[in-house]
């Protein structure tokens, strides 16, 4: 090879090696510039048809509690079954994820209260995340629920708690896991089981709650409520004046005496699936 020749294959070749680094330099830059994104290794799937019944309740407990002084439309707010819930086909576990968001703040024009709108619309369980629409039956302070979850005898260091007599919010007896609840009546309702009972929904004229829909007599989770449970227990100040089953149809709406109020964490609900 002649030295004009191998100088012209030596500058040939530097300009390709500079080429492929220029190129690669700006793969990287353009790298680089795209936001980091994180991709959950199980995330919930959407499912079109909801496999939870009409009439279905579910027993939550308030999520992160919920302060009036901050409080903010579209917030997002957020609920923890306490209590599995059996289905025709499967159930829904312990601790499944409630999602819904303040659809709205409206300030009483003569006095300082205020009316709280909420609106739960998301389930997610077992890897799926159903679209729901709910009414509230019940609320409960917390002091109520671990109240209903004391022994009716007393504490007994000896004695594991599920095993102990209680009184649910409302009235009912709960004989330990497994054994019979009963009314004020001293009617036989259902059955204690772990974390909860399960029970026949019992309607309450008086307060404004039915029973069974469409004469459906499968037992309901109710958790620490009575089968009759319906209204506000121990939240002073506190009204339901919109529980979300006539329409606008998952809209619950909470009255509340004075806007420094609070939802503590851990107030107990019953909520239950809108019917058609």
């Amino acid at each position: 090879m002649f030295p004009n020749q191998a100088y012209v294959a030596a500058s040939l070749s530097a300009l390709a090696i500079r080429g492929r680094l220029i190129a690669s330099l700006l793969v990287l830059g353009a790298i680089s510039s795209v936001p980091f994104l994180s991709f959950p290794a199980a995330e919930a799937q959407p499912v079109e048809r909801s496999p939870i019944p009409q009439g279905t309740v579910l027993p939550a407990r308030l999520d992160g509690g919920l302060s009036l002084k901050d409080a903010r439309r579209e917030q997002v707010i957020q609920a923890k079954t306490t209590q599995e819930v059996p289905l025709p086909s499967g159930s829904i576990p312990y601790k499944s994820t409630l999602t819904g968001a303040i659809m709205g703040i409206e300030h009483d024009t003569n006095g300082p209260g205020l009316r709280l709108t909420l609106k739960f619309q998301q389930l997610e369980y077992r890897n799926q995340s159903v679209r729901i629409l709910t009414y509230l039956r019940a609320i409960a302070s917390l002091r109520a629920v671990r109240n209903a979850q004391l022994p009716l005898a007393g504490p007994d260091a000896g004695t594991p708690s599920g095993w102990a007599d209680t009184v649910q919010i409302g009235g009912d007896i709960r004989y330990g896991d497994g054994g019979l609840v009963r009314n004020r009546a001293k009617q036989k309702v259902g059955t204690g089981v772990r974390g909860g009972v399960l029970v026949q929904l019992h309607a309450n004229p008086a307060l404004g709650c039915d029973g069974s829909l469409n004469g459906e007599e499968a037992p309901q989770a109710l958790w620490v409520f009575s089968s009759d449970a319906c209204g506000v227990y121990d939240l002073r100040g506190v009204k339901i004046t919109q529980t979300g089953k006539a329409p606008p149809e998952g809209y619950i709406t909470l009255h509340f005496d004075k806007d420094d109020m609070k939802l503590e964490s851990g107030t107990g609900m019953l909520l239950r699936i809108v019917p058609d």
